[in-house]
């Protein structure tokens, strides 16, 4: 099962967090972009979720890209100033062709 290139046309950076110290000695987290890659991003799902005083949508998305060893549930996916974190990460019939990523978006009002 290979990938139409067609079908891949969103740009999504996949970014890995790395921790620092800072100058007080407090761990401190941010996130790096390891690389950009075409991908299909597919809107699956949504719902609200009342959080404190406000609101959250919550929105799942399916994720097609090429393979990469490198992509996995410890990351997350840029798409535009949209953050897509990693559920699960399936390789279709383990032939090392395609990706196919469940995401969560989480988005704050």
């Amino acid at each position: 099962m290979s990938v139409r290139a067609g079908r891949l046309r969103h740009r999504v950076s996949i970014q890995s967090q790395s921790t620092t110290l800072d100058s007080y000695g407090e761990t401190t987290g941010s996130w790096t972009t390891d690389d950009t890659v075409w991908a299909a991003v597919e809107p699956v799902s949504g719902t609200e979720r009342d959080i404190g005083e406000g609101v959250a949508g919550i929105v799942t998305h399916r994720v097609v890209m090429r393979y990469s060893s490198d992509v996995s549930p410890k990351k997350r996916l840029l798409f535009g100033t949209r953050v897509l974190n990693i559920l699960s990460s399936l390789n279709p019939d383990e032939r090392d062709a395609q990706l196919t990523l469940m995401c969560l978006e989480e988005v704050s009002e």
